[in-house]
């Protein structure tokens, strides 16, 4: 047995690495319960066409598996609308199983636009269900099914509290079915899937009916399992009946001795007959699964019977199993019987592809079940060689999820209570924008208003609103650099979005250009948050060349590189963080090197100052004072650039004089000078 497990491991290796088998789900294009409004008018197209108030809405079976027909009858004429839903083929699931070295299955990941999926057994709760348990993120398509839910409740409950006597129908809890106790327990099962608390959906309690012992069973076996499913599902509380009723009261342990006592003399069960049918053998063992793990408590008693019939269950579905793996109901091979079979194996930890009880002639359940599978299609058969079939392909995919979730060691397909509200929407699926990704840095912080807008399925956008929807946070955004505006979900949002904001540093503004000794000393005003400035220089008429680069914490440069006699134009940036802030002006200057200067006795009351020639000097300027500061001096200028030297005359006998000179340049009419020369000191005779 040991070696017949460890070949089925290999195989199955080998074939769920090579195979990804895409589900093509199948729902409606257009929503019959998007258009039921609260007050239950309803405006048909299709068979026939109308408007009126509803009466009573109910589903008509399918008449291909490329329809489905829902009946409204209008309270006004009584007449019925019938409107048809065409079932689209055009979405991919893929499903694919992959063990890795350490044993652990993987996920393929996939993105699915959906449109809303109708109430109902086929193309509804089912697809709901499995895309839930599944894992799949799509908001907007779980609101859409969500919202057509709610409208379908109100409508409901607004007829029958009109149609039906108090007692009959609405005595104590929303009946969505007068006979069938199946569709709160359907609805229950999606609700719950999706992370919601079905007792409580927008006020209304679809779990209280399953109180109803009486209610339940009115579809025999039926009601009882999947009201048990329903219950356990998010261990929901069974709500007592009021006082005085003559139904009795639903427990648990009555549910699940009811289903034990439809047991067959030789294990198994069935709708009617004697004989074991393969799907309410399935069914009715998934809903014993938490009294045989022994996860929820019943007495010992029961709990022994449900360890014996459940044990009992498992040899009937073994024994009953085609040769190529598959089952089959009413003398059939169909998907929908083998894919019950792996729920059942599944949720009671057993495998459906390589448990030898369940191999026949190599077949395993799995193998049987992919045996419906149209490959390439997407889809299921519900026969072979019948074409794809919607009922068929959605039990075939939850079923798939329900092994999936056993191989990954994750909740049984009908133990949700790991699920989370699945309209709970991440952020990063919404359309997030800031009014303004750049600023300039005005000495006070930035704050750029948020938008965010969904679009449901349906295409429209709806704008969130702060503070209900999302909440903004502001960071790094009180000086020049790089601001983070941090958007995060709150309430039915999740998730968090960033935006960068890139603040400039201030415009720098150049205050002066001059000559000095060693070059053209350029000075500015700082700016605030500046890591560095970027000096900018042309020569002449030239373009601007960045320069040099100089650190944030100086707010000058002497430019030595500067040549004789040429004018420069100069401009500062701030740079902050990657970022570069504009420059506020530009200045130029001439430069203009200094010259040296001596002096020499040229008489009484004179001196006789030279100096060196300036060869691009337009003339000189000499000052003279009596003051080493120069405190009242005196100017003389020398309008020649090829003058060097000037008699200074007029000067007090027996004193000393402090002498400096300077040449200028004249450009386009303004005199730009050089540094002074180092100061002499001369006595007069």
């Amino acid at each position: 047995m040991r070696k017949m497990k460890k070949n089925r491991e290999k195989m199955y290796r080998s074939r769920w690495t090579k195979i990804v088998s895409y589900i093509l789900v199948t729902v409606m294009t257009v929503s019959l319960f998007g258009q039921v409004a609260a007050n239950g008018t309803f405006d048909g197209t299709g068979k026939q066409a109308g408007t009126g108030t509803i009466a009573e809405i109910s589903q008509v079976e399918a008449a291909s598996d490329t329809a489905i027909d829902y009946k409204a009858v209008l309270k006004e004429t009584s007449a019925a609308i019938e409107k048809t839903l065409e079932i689209s083929y055009e979405y991919k699931l893929p499903i694919h199983y992959e063990k890795n070295k350490k044993g652990e299955y993987e996920e393929v990941k996939r993105t699915v636009k959906w449109w809303g999926p109708a109430i109902g057994s086929i193309g509804g709760e089912w697809t709901v269900i499995g895309e839930c348990r599944y894992g799949m993120e799509n908001a907007p398509w779980y609101r859409a099914y969500y919202n057509n839910i709610t409208e379908y409740i109100k409508a409901t409950y607004n007829i029958n509290k009109e149609k039906y006597a108090v007692g009959d129908w609405d005595n104590q809890f929303l009946k969505l079915h007068k006979t069938k106790s199946t569709e709160n327990s359907r609805i229950i099962l999606a609700l719950t899937s999706m992370g919601l608390d079905a007792s409580d959906i927008e006020g209304y309690d679809l779990t209280g009916v399953l109180s109803d012992m009486t209610y339940v069973k009115k579809q025999g076996i039926n009601g009882p399992i999947f009201a048990l499913i329903a219950l356990d599902s998010g261990n929901y509380e069974i709500k007592p009946l009021a006082s005085g009723t003559a139904k009795t009261q639903v427990t648990r342990e009555k549910l699940v001795t009811y289903i034990l006592n439809n047991e067959l003399k030789n294990g198994g069960f069935c709708l009617s007959g004697t004989s074991p049918d393969p799907d309410v053998t399935a069914m009715a063992l998934q809903a014993l699964v938490p009294y045989y793990k022994g996860s929820t408590d019943v007495s010992e008693q029961v709990r022994g019977q449900v360890t014996e019939a459940v044990n009992r269950g498992i040899g009937v579905l073994s024994e009953i199993q085609n040769e190529d793996g598959t089952y089959s109901s009413w003398g059939t091979k169909n998907a929908e019987s083998t894919a019950q079979v792996l729920v059942a194996l599944s949720g009671l930890g057993l495998d459906g592809d390589t448990d030898v009880r369940f191999i026949k002639n190599g077949h395993s359940v799995l193998d049987g079940l992919e045996q419906f599978y149209l490959t390439g299609k997407g889809a299921f058969e519900h026969v072979a060689s019948d074409g794809g079939n919607q009922m068929a392909t959605e039990q075939a995919f939850y079923a798939l999820v329900s092994y999936d979730r056993y191989k990954n060691n994750k909740n049984t397909l009908y133990n949700m209570t790991d699920a989370v509200d699945a309209r709970v929407m991440d952020l990063a699926d919404c359309q997030v924008k800031i009014s303004r990704t750049t600023y300039t840095y005005a000495g006070k912080a930035i704050t750029p208003a948020v938008t965010v807008r969904m679009t449901g399925i349906d295409g429209i956008s709806k704008e969130l609103t702060a503070g209900t929807d999302y909440t903004v946070t502001y960071k790094n955004n009180t000086k020049p650099g790089k601001a983070t505006v941090q958007i995060s979900g709150t309430g039915m949002y999740k998730g968090m979005v960033s935006k960068t904001v890139s603040v400039y540093p201030a415009k720098a503004s150049v205050k002066s250009v001059t000559n000095t000794k060693k070059g053209l000393t350029v000075t500015w005003k700082k700016v605030t948050g500046a890591d560095k400035y970027i000096l900018y220089r042309k020569a002449g008429s030239g373009a601007y060349k960045k320069y040099k680069t100089v650190s944030g914490a100086k707010t000058s440069y002497v430019d030595t590189g500067a040549k004789n006699g040429t004018t420069y134009s100069y401009k500062v940036c701030a740079y902050t963080a990657g970022l570069q802030g504009k420059n506020a002006n530009t200045k130029a200057a001439c430069r203009v090197t200094a010259v040296t200067a001596k002096a020499a006795k040229a008489g009484k009351r004179k001196l006789s100052v030279s100096w060196k020639k300036n060869s691009k000097a337009s003339g000189y300027q000499i000052r003279y004072s009596l003051k080493s500061s120069f405190s009242g001096a005196k100017t003389v200028m020398v309008r020649s650039g090829k003058t060097t030297t000037k008699k200074l005359t007029g000067l007090k006998r027996r004193k000393r004089y402090y002498i400096t000179v300077r040449a200028y340049k004249t450009v386009k009419g303004k005199k730009y000078y050089s540094s002074w020369s180092k100061k002499i000191r001369y006595g007069v005779d």
